[in-house]
């Protein structure tokens, strides 16, 4: 029972960081490679992003963002 909880605050936080933080990132770096750098760094420490992907995978997912 409880998995299922916290599956969905991780669904939940993975969304919030895309509608926040992520355009944070983008409107305080002086360019998009730092922007997605000090994203980067904040999904590779959150157990919402690095419990449900794989390295691979979050390299991937910031590369791909604009």
């Amino acid at each position: 029972m409880f998995g299922w909880i916290v599956r969905i605050l991780h669904r939940t936080n993975r969304r919030t960081d895309m509608d926040i933080l992520w355009p944070a990132c983008k409107e305080h770096a002086n360019d998009l490679d730092s922007a997605k750098a000090a994203f980067y760094f904040h999904i590779t420490n959150d157990p919402a992003w690095t419990d449900h992907y794989s390295d691979e995978e979050l390299v991937a997912f910031v590369g791909d963002l604009r």
